[in-house]
């Protein structure tokens, strides 16, 4: 039995609609990672689930049982907003505290539980500070506090590292990440960071215009993402088209390359071609340099390919105009698109 299922779950402003899934299933136990560009109804999507606003049609089902007219503090999540949402006047202990006597009416076990929750995200010595005298790891670890202290059964996350600098943004995302796998709930993040999604998730759901665009484990879309806008958002991955020869093969500016299925000799597809596909230095192809940017263990560069940019990744930065040769990828294509 899944721990949230969406169904035919719909969300519309007058008549705009921001919010369009036919389904989404969460397994128990599962860290799913949801990312989109800004706009694309991930926030909606979480708060449906939360209960904070209500579909304009379709059903949440929450651990086997449907949640219309269910209030949130009943629903046995955990919610860590964008932002934060900490009260600067109350200490805490306070804000790990807010709500909880509807969930755990007895006082000692509410205390019990949250000197329990604060030592295990080492914030013990903080539960008489203001939020406003803590650093932004700190503010985090309090964020989550106030989550996990009602034993969810679902850990909602609404872009919960935006606003921390790079070192602190992989602690807290570890941090997590641990606590997902230690206390065994299932864990629904948001985010317009693919990053996040690769580091953390089980499963992608990747979406754009309020639609759930594909849905499956990090390595499973990152080879066949499905459609052009995925391979882009999650890759980097260059869209190329072409003819499809009698044999199979489709001609592209990167030389002939494989389908993982058959089309039709003289038709036109679009393939994917990553990054880490293609090799500078040795080759067929040439191309030209247009602009290189530090990765931080490598330099990933734009060049030019006949009418197409591709991206590369080289261990040493490549001048603007320098001429290259590249490679042909190996391995087959999954077809993004067949123009008609």
């Amino acid at each position: 039995m899944n721990i949230c299922t969406l169904k035919n779950v719909t969300k519309r402003y007058g008549p705009r609609t921001v919010l369009d899934i036919d389904r989404l299933d969460l397994a128990p136990g599962e860290f799913f990672v949801l990312v989109g560009p800004s706009g694309s109804g991930k926030t909606t999507l979480l708060r449906i689930v939360a209960g904070l606003i209500q579909p304009t049609r379709g059903e949440v089902i929450l651990d086997g049982r449907s949640a219309k007219g269910l209030p949130p503090h009943l629903r046995k999540i955990g919610v860590v907003f964008q932002g934060l949402a900490l009260w600067p006047h109350m200490s805490v202990r306070g804000n790990i505290a807010l709500g909880l006597e509807h969930v755990v009416p007895d006082a000692a076990e509410r205390t019990r539980r949250i000197e329990e929750t604060a030592r295990e995200l080492s914030i013990q010595n903080h539960l008489a500070s203001r939020p406003t005298r803590l650093s932004g790891g700190e503010r985090q670890r309090v964020a989550l506090a106030r989550a996990l202290v009602r034993r969810p059964k679902l850990l909602l996350l609404d872009e919960p590292f935006s606003d921390l600098d790079a070192r602190l943004r992989r602690s807290i995302a570890r941090l997590v990440r641990d606590l997902h796998d230690q206390h065994g709930m299932s864990t629904l993040l948001i985010t317009h960071d693919r990053t996040d999604a690769h580091l953390l998730a089980d499963r992608i759901g990747v979406m754009k215009d309020g639609k759930l665009l594909a849905c499956d484990r990090p390595g499973a879309l990152y080879e066949e993402p499905g459609s052009a806008f995925v391979a882009e958002f999650l890759t980097d991955a260059a869209i190329l088209s072409g003819r499809v020869d009698d044999d199979g093969m489709v001609q592209t500016v990167l030389g002939r390359l494989a389908l993982t299925e058959a089309v039709e000799a003289g038709r036109t597809v679009h393939v994917a071609v990553r990054p880490d596909e293609i090799v500078v230095g040795q080759g067929p192809v040439p191309g030209r340099v247009v602009a290189c940017e530090f990765l931080g263990g490598s330099w990933r560069c734009r060049v030019t390919v006949g009418p197409d940019e591709v991206a590369v990744l080289h261990d040493q930065p490549l001048a603007p105009g320098q001429d290259v040769q590249l490679s042909t990828p190996a391995g087959s294509r999954q077809v993004l698109r067949v123009e008609s």
